[in-house]
């Protein structure tokens, strides 16, 4: 238990008696709000039955997994509860996602904003973050995270998309204890904690190209590559066997795309049976991609996670919006126990998400984090 930010993470499987036990552990009287993060066997109406009387806002998702500092966990509960005394939350829902643009955008932030600044007149942007939480199924986290970052401004924005567990069903976001599809929560945040985000990936892009030659951007299909069937081609170049072309090792070999000077890795959810991969995130036709490579998992996330120790101290938390691949990455490579080191080293606490928006991108593959200075 952490002064400022309580947490608590249980699996017991009825959702009523899970809330009540997250309940007694982390809400008090002085809670702002609460973030749930479950997995879908927590999802329905039992679970909103339970939040009914809860006595703080309630927000939040279904995952691909819940993390904490004992490692990942699956169909569990975890519950994060942030104390009045150090945080003021203004929180909207956005509903429709396919509509939501830049003119939404532009009504609805400087609302948050001025509703925030009455509650608490000097907050800025170096102590407010936003934090987003969407229906992966929407396929809109482009759009959506595009038009609020270009009306937050220099506040940083964090978000991660729903899950399921790859079952890739319905992914709703929770809203004062209410289930909501095709829906995002927006919280608006001013801290009193230090705090930095940070967004990060183990991947370098190879001398192996690819060129998309067929997709249909709007679903985020990709059907060929090189004039060749998406997923025989990109098994090809990736030197995979015919037997290894399937989602779990395709993580290990995003497409690497190159905006500015910043390289971002594209994922791939889902091989359909004429050979078409459904790409995580926004793709195209004309798009120029090289394979990517690992490097060493470990290695790379003690020094990331240190350097955010070196930035805020060791009174830490950390907590994580980290892409689902990532833990298949983990799982394939019997790395649990070692990734379960660091996350209890540090504090770590989230969920694995189908997609991560840092400001004005969504993105895949990495891990995406606000880190708290904790008070002592």
């Amino acid at each position: 238990m952490n002064k400022g930010i309580l947490t608590v993470n249980t699996d017991i499987s009825d959702p009523a008696d899970a809330v009540a036990y997250s309940r007694l552990a982390v809400v008090g009287e002085g809670c702002e709000f609460a973030l749930l993060f479950h997995g879908p066997d927590h999802t329905g109406q039992a679970l909103e039955a339970a939040l009914r009387d809860f006595p703080a806002p309630v927000y939040g998702c279904s995952t691909s997994g819940e993390i904490t500092p004992t490692g990942y966990h699956e169909n569990s509960l975890s519950a994060i509860a942030f104390d009045s005394d150090y945080f003021t939350c203004v929180a909207r829902r956005l509903d429709g996602l396919a509509e939501f643009g830049f003119q939404h955008a532009a009504e609805l932030v400087p609302a948050m904003k001025a509703e925030l600044r009455a509650r608490m007149p000097d907050a800025s942007a170096s102590d407010t973050f936003a934090l987003l939480l969407i229906d992966s199924n929407s396929q809109a986290e482009e759009f959506v995270a595009a038009a609020l970052g270009s009306e937050l401004g220099n506040i940083q924005l964090v978000g991660g998309s729903a899950g399921d567990n790859w079952q890739l069903g319905p992914t709703p976001v929770l809203f004062d204890g209410r289930f909501h599809n095709d829906s995002a929560v927006l919280l608006l945040v001013h801290s009193k904690l230090p705090f930095r985000h940070y967004n990060f990936h183990n991947f370098v892009a190879t001398e192996q190209r690819g060129v998309i030659t067929s997709a249909t951007a709007s679903q985020r299909l990709v059907h060929e590559i090189n004039g060749a069937p998406a997923s025989t081609e990109l098994g090809r170049i990736c030197g995979l066997g015919e037997t290894e072309v399937d989602r779990e090792h395709l993580a290990l070999h995003p497409a690497i795309i190159t905006v500015g000077e910043r390289a971002y890795p594209r994922g791939f959810t889902e091989i359909l049976e004429n050979g078409t991969l459904r790409c995580a995130c926004a793709i195209d036709e004309g798009v120029v991609f090289r394979v990517a490579a690992q490097t060493d998992y470990i290695d790379h996330l003690e020094t990331a996670l240190q350097l955010i120790c070196d930035d805020l101290g060791d009174s830490l938390l950390v907590f994580g919006l980290e892409c689902a691949a990532r833990r298949q990455t983990v799982q394939q490579q019997d790395l649990g126990a070692r990734v379960s080191e660091l996350f209890s080293r540090y504090n770590v606490w989230g969920f694995s998400c189908m997609g991560e928006q840092s400001n004005g991108l969504n993105m895949n593959h990495s891990f995406n984090c606000l880190a708290f200075a904790l008070p002592r």
